[in-house]
């Protein structure tokens, strides 16, 4: 029967075209299908690591929050006046002046503290003479209760920040008496050579991780560094112990994902910055997996119809496609010899065999796009990774180095020189800050203030300035970094350039009920016919500029204006017609600030 088989296509010229094409058809449909469903392996994973990663930087910001809000209310009770008077106390004997401050601390500090953060549960003040008072909020502490009585107690001198420590506290009564077991958060450090303590009931935190919604069956985590669990998506496992595995596998890595082969999950972490605790998202495998098979399953199932619904198309149509379906195969084999996807099928008639040729071509198309694609994405990573690293700077280290500069300019009376290094340090603070790309006008008019004071320590008299800003525009928002660019462009064409003393104004106003219009204007030479033509040309484009390492200063405002309002926001400059100097004036939609 196989042999007979073979003779008849031997024999056959249509039965050779449907076998040479069922070949054709199985052997490209299988790599498709096999390239797709490895492509889609890849970027499922890809996409479900993505995903699990921006949820937990959402979480992370959000729980970084909430220990910043934490440690400045800390800062700010325990360098109070207040406080530093209650420390100075030498006799726990109770008299009127020991009453006052106390209800001061409770008035000023406390009930201010204990409203805006009802999930703060007790503040405690530790003089040096060994005098202790206890301000407790929601439950009680039980009257023999000392903060002597901690562990980290004995070990507080080794602590050159805040501390932040979580555990099970069972130091707090009921309105019945009865000992609670609460997990908490404390906050703890040195104070005016006393001790303060704040303990924060973890719940409000707790319901961050309980609303991370990644698969049905993964969970989120925050783990400290010794793996004690201090959140969990599952709240009886707080304070429990993290698989050793597990925290092995990330107390060295500051974010990533791991795959787990030996408990087949996927892990995916963050560091939160304030704490150096780890959030972690545990996926099992098997919740990947589904969507792989699904794609798995149905990249056969098409393939498989395709193929036979082509087999049949093919037989009927064998005895009139011969010559052309003899040029799509020579054309097929050419494709597979030199892989140029470039390549086009000759497009005769308009039955079933065209239709495959256009097909065919487009299928190319896609397949050259897809590689173009791909290439330009991991250029584009490359480039982001390497300006992400160039970018990368001790701030730290930045400001301490000021704040060093400062204490050194009031040691040598020098105040001139600590007044350039505060200003400086405040718009280092100002423009690093990444969070906020959009900042109130008063904010920026601040930034813009502390770049003109050492503006005028530079040049003394030579820089003035004036600003007309209505009060009632102060809370209209901007984008950050939006005047000084200006400003810095008027006195480097000004003053640097010519020698020439140079005033600069800058004027705020509302346009056409529901515009921002600022103006930076100076008296000196203005704009060159080429400079003046460029930023015409540059703010004309609404579409903004491809991105370049090497835009500076106006024409990188230009392109921020552009990126971030959308071509709402223009940009013109000119020269003033009666001084003849430089005129920049920007208009922005008019919002109000929604946090005031």
């Amino acid at each position: 029967m196989f042999n007979y088989m073979v003779k008849s296509v031997k024999r056959s010229l249509k039965w050779k075209l449907i076998s040479i094409i069922v070949t054709i058809l199985i052997f490209t449909v299988s790599t498709i299908g096999i390239s797709s469903y490895i492509q889609t392996k890849s970027s499922v994973r890809k996409d479900i690591d993505h995903l699990s990663m921006q949820v937990l930087k959402q979480a992370n910001m959000n729980l970084n929050r909430y220990y910043s809000e934490y440690e400045l209310a800390f800062l700010m009770l325990s360098n109070s006046l207040e406080v530093r008077d209650w420390m100075r106390v030498s006799s726990p004997t109770v008299s009127s002046e020991l009453i006052r401050n106390y209800e001061r601390i409770k008035d000023n500090y406390l009930n201010r503290l204990f409203l805006q953060y009802p999930e703060v549960l007790s503040v405690t003040l530790y003089n040096p003479s060994g005098y202790e008072q206890h301000f407790v909020n929601t439950y009680a502490l039980p009257l023999n209760y000392s903060i002597k009585n901690e562990p980290y107690f004995s070990q507080s001198k080794n602590f050159e920040k805040i501390k932040f420590i979580t555990g099970m506290s069972e130091n707090y009564l009921d309105a019945a008496n009865q000992k609670l077991k609460i997990p908490v958060l404390t906050l703890f450090k040195q104070s005016n050579d006393g001790y303060l303590k704040i303990d924060i009931s973890l719940t409000p935190s707790q319901s961050i991780m309980s609303q991370i919604d990644i698969s049905n069956s993964g969970v989120a985590v925050v783990m400290d560094q010794s793996g004690t669990i201090i959140h969990h998506s599952h709240a009886e496992e707080v304070m429990g112990r993290m698989d050793v595995h597990i925290v092995e596998a990330v107390k060295d890595q500051k974010e990533g994902s791991i795959f787990d082969k030996s408990g087949k999950e996927l892990i995916i972490f963050q560091t939160i910055q304030m704490t150096g605790w780890k959030i972690i998202a545990i996926l099992p495998y098997q919740e990947i997996a589904k969507s792989i098979n699904y794609t798995r399953n149905m990249t056969i199932i098409v393939a498989i119809s395709a193929l036979i619904i082509s087999v049949l198309l093919t037989y009927f149509a064998a005895s009139s496609i011969t010559g052309r379906i003899l040029g799509l195969r020579k054309m097929m084999k050419a494709m597979q010899l030199t892989s140029s996807f470039h390549l086009r099928a000759e497009v005769e008639g308009v039955d079933e065999v065209a239709d495959l040729s256009i097909s065919f071509n487009n299928l190319l198309g896609h397949l050259e796009q897809s590689i173009h694609d791909h290439a330009e994405t991991r250029v584009l990573q490359h480039r982001a990774v390497i300006s992400a690293l160039q970018s990368q700077i001790n701030s730290h280290f930045l400001y301490n180095t000021l704040e060093t500069i400062n204490s050194m300019a009031v040691i040598s009376k020098q105040s001139h020189i600590g007044h350039v290094a505060v200003n400086l340090s405040n718009m280092l603070r100002y423009t690093s800050d990444f969070k906020n790309v959009q900042v109130i006008l008063k904010e920026e008019i601040k930034h813009l203030e502390n770049y003109l004071t050492i503006m005028k320590v530079r040049f003394k008299d030579e820089v003035t300035y004036g600003i007309e800003v209505p009060d009632e525009l102060m809370q209209a928002v901007c984008t950050k970094a939006l005047l000084q660019p200006l400003v810095e462009n008027s006195i480097k064409h000004g003053r640097e350039t010519t020698g020439e003393s140079v005033h600069i104004r800058v004027i705020g106003k509302v346009m056409e009920g529901d515009r921002l219009l600022l103006t930076v204007a100076d008296n000196g030479p203005g704009f060159t016919a080429d400079t003046l033509a460029r930023l015409t040309k540059e703010s004309a484009d609404t579409q903004g500029h491809s991105y370049r390492h090497n835009q500076v200063g106006l024409s990188n405002l230009i392109y921020r204006l552009h990126m971030f309002y959308s071509g709402e926001a223009k940009i013109c400059f000119f020269n003033d017609p009666i001084s003849g100097g430089a005129v920049a004036q920007v208009s922005l939609p008019l919002q109000a600030n929604l946090d005031t």
